[in-house]
């Protein structure tokens, strides 16, 4: 199985447990693997024979504006869904990063990855 990566897509958005936290946009990172059968592709340089990782990174977007999320782990879910469903991958790993979930507590970040298939 072949695998395209995006690393590091940086978004702005409204996330948290207290309304008061999701009032203001916050950063994420988002990296996601996309597994595949890239070996058509290869041979024909085509890329009807492969993902567009701009239409994924497009698809990522409108998930994350879609709605103020109160988990990381609800929008990791969407966007696993939403490519599955949008795209020809077998497989999709999501890791979100959020570098101001324990900011007070000297911690980098928190991140949240996971691993969706098309059969569940």
């Amino acid at each position: 199985m072949d695998k395209i990566t995006i690393k590091g897509a940086l978004f702005l958005c409204n996330i948290g447990i207290s309304e008061r936290e999701r009032r203001k946009k916050q950063k994420i990172f988002i990296d996601v693997e996309l597994f595949l059968d890239a070996k058509k592709a290869g041979q024909t340089d085509d890329l009807k024979h492969t993902v567009d990782y701009s239409e994924v990174y497009d698809s990522i977007r409108r998930t994350i504006k879609r709605k103020k999320y109160r988990l990381i782990e609800s929008i990791a879910g969407n966007i696993a869904k939403n490519v599955l469903n949008s795209f020809n991958v077998n497989k999709v790993s999501v890791t979100i990063k959020k570098p101001g979930a324990l900011a007070r507590k000297n911690v980098e970040f928190v991140a949240l990855e996971i691993m969706r298939g098309k059969n569940g």
